[in-house]
């Protein structure tokens, strides 16, 4: 999980039972405040599915933990050899509510179907254990007869995420063993999360990034076709256009950048740099380092999309980014050495308010396509990149 507010959650379980509510067990308390992760939630109630966020009330100056409901269901009892019975259920005086846009897996019955689909590929030994569940994923692992393997459930705006992993087969990012809709079936990963990586595995791992993203200088028509989404400029000002339009069309800094955003897209295009598979959130918690990674491995490519290969480097104007000035020295060292003749130096404070742009449409886009009670994970972002590329836009 990502780094941030170090508390907990109290956390209440309403459970649904085929087409109704069973009731809700007592609140308790976890140690992780990240609403998405339900490995511990799983722990104390061995044999149940989180299906998804029913409400959530953060902590005070968070955007996580202290309060949490969610809709849970009992596994089959095929899964779920560890479950205990029976669970302390009590009434729950709550109302449920359809929504068009839930998630296959936030459904009853939904986790179990996922899991049966991944048991026709693999010979599993033991009760697969849930990780993670909200709008933008779902996260099983699975012991088998060949290790432990990860179900992972997206939704359909990152269903190419299958396919860009095929296509990057022999590459450093996760095999894919199967896919079907919106499920893939993925090797383990060795090593683990770079969320605490040092500042040298960090500059390995933007240069791994690098030379994987230059073996696709040629093939972006082929990426587009796999249903990669098209963030070139064109593509990329036109939704920020509409999103700008949607959020904070009075903004007169946010104006003044999509009138000139021709002359500025000229001048960035004239420092050399093309058009690549950009990652979308090369943060280091999506790559897996130490023993056994080589230079370190890129995984959750569902945000990625064709586009300049500094959009990525936007990752480091998140806030509490380490070693920002350093990273960012050899990011775009690494650009100028991979294509000779380029300026990457002078592209980036170009590409600065754009790429914080391209950030608002993609938060946008999730709250587009998920379900009204999973909005609250991304209601809050679109509005601060906008400013953010407003205040860029601004800057010399």
């Amino acid at each position: 999980m990502p780094h941030g507010p170090t508390g907990g959650r109290t956390v209440t379980l309403v459970v649904v039972e085929g087409d109704g509510v069973d009731g809700q067990l007592e609140p308790f308390e976890v140690s992780t405040p990240w609403w998405q992760d339900v490995e511990p939630i799983v722990a104390t109630y061995p044999g149940l599915a989180v299906l998804r966020l029913l409400e959530a009330t953060p902590m005070p100056g968070a955007v996580c933990g202290g309060q949490v409901t969610y809709l849970v269901e009992r596994l089959p009892e095929e899964l779920a050899s560890r479950a205990t019975e029976p669970w302390p259920i009590r009434p729950w005086h709550g109302s449920l509510h359809d929504d068009p846009l839930r998630a296959p897996w936030a459904m009853p019955g939904g986790p179990a179907a996922d899991l049966a689909w991944a048991c026709t590929q693999v010979e599993r030994t033991g009760d697969p254990t849930q990780h993670r569940t909200w709008n933008l994923s779902a996260i099983w692992s699975i012991p088998t007869t060949e290790g432990d393997v990860w179900l992972k459930c997206v939704p359909s705006f990152f269903r190419h995420e299958a396919g860009i992993l095929a296509w990057l087969d022999g590459h450093r990012v996760p095999r894919l063993i199967a896919a079907r809709g919106h499920r893939e079936l993925l090797e383990s990963l060795p090593g683990e999360d770079g969320y605490d990586a040092t500042l040298d595995q960090h500059r390995v791992l933007i240069d791994e990034l690098v030379a994987l993203q230059l073996a696709t200088v040629a093939t972006t028509n082929e990426l587009l076709g796999l249903g990669v989404p098209d963030r070139r400029w064109a593509s990329l000002v036109a939704a920020a256009s509409d999103v700008v339009t949607r959020r904070l069309p009075r903004n007169a800094e946010l104006g003044a950048l999509l009138d000139t955003a021709d002359a500025r897209v000229a001048a960035i295009e004239a420092c050399g740099l093309p058009d690549v598979l950009v990652h979308g959130d090369a943060h280091g918690g999506n790559a897996r380092v130490g023993p056994g990674t080589g230079g370190g491995i890129w995984y959750d490519w569902g945000d990625a999309r064709v586009g300049n290969p500094l959009l990525d480097v936007a990752v480091l104007e998140r806030p509490r980014t380490l070693h920002r000035d350093a990273l960012l020295a050899h990011w775009l060292e690494a650009w100028r050495a991979a294509v000779p003749g380029s300026d990457p130096h002078r592209a980036w404070p170009l590409i600065r308010p754009l790429a914080a742009l391209g950030d608002a449409v993609v938060y946008q886009g999730f709250l587009d396509r998920i379900e009204a009670s999973e909005q609250i994970y991304h209601r809050d972002d679109v509005v601060p990149c906008l400013l953010r590329a407003a205040s860029a836009a601004g800057q010399p």
